[in-house]
């Protein structure tokens, strides 16, 4: 069975991704942003109770994904890294001190094999896709500032060679869902992760 984490920006459709594959009979956990008390603010708003906030809302998917990683193909809207790289922005404009401490925890739950995805999907969209995108968003949910748009996929990467996390494919997300479907399920082929 396989794990994908699908990561990307506000509004390049890791939702709108993980539904369509849901539907195939995939098991989606939501992002964060999504799991947490509405009173927790999200992106340029949010501060280090929030990134500890988020990130064990991702943690709470672990006892999920041990007990289903082998039975049944799993997809998650963001994942560990994805907490991480929105945590190192907000250290970096001085909104949280919380990364230093998520990252050691992150790294020893990355060393359970049935922890780590199989792949990371990374989605990206053009500006105006996802400022589209992003109208339709409810207030809480916009990232607001170009700087964490432009950030959030360096942060990512940093992120992911410090971790040895190298299993990455780009997948561009400016058509529509089931164009980025197809090319989500050609990409699974072509690094041969099977699926039932």
């Amino acid at each position: 069975m396989t794990f994908v984490a699908l990561e990307g920006f506000s509004g390049t459709g890791k939702t709108s991704l993980a539904l369509k594959m849901e539907r195939m009979g995939w098991l989606r956990l939501q992002e964060s942003a999504h799991a947490v008390d509405r009173d927790v603010p999200l992106a340029d708003r949010a501060d280090t109770a929030a990134d500890y906030s988020l990130l064990g809302a991702t943690m709470t998917y672990s006892s999920i994904i041990a007990s289903r990683r082998y039975e049944r193909d799993i997809v998650s809207e963001g994942y560990l890294l994805s907490d991480l790289a929105y945590a190192k922005i907000r250290m970096e404009r001085g909104k949280s001190t919380a990364y230093p401490q998520m990252l050691p925890l992150v790294k020893e739950i990355l060393s359970e094999p049935r922890l780590r995805p199989d792949l990371y999907i990374r989605l990206k969209a053009g500006a105006e896709t996802i400022e589209s995108r992003q109208r339709g968003k409810d207030d809480r949910e916009k990232n607001l500032t170009e700087f964490f748009r432009t950030r959030y996929y360096t942060a990512l990467d940093e992120i992911h060679e410090e971790l040895g996390e190298e299993r990455v494919e780009t997948v561009e997300t400016d058509s529509d869902v089931d164009a980025t479907l197809g090319v989500v399920v050609a990409v699974l082929e072509k690094r041969r992760v099977v699926t039932a």
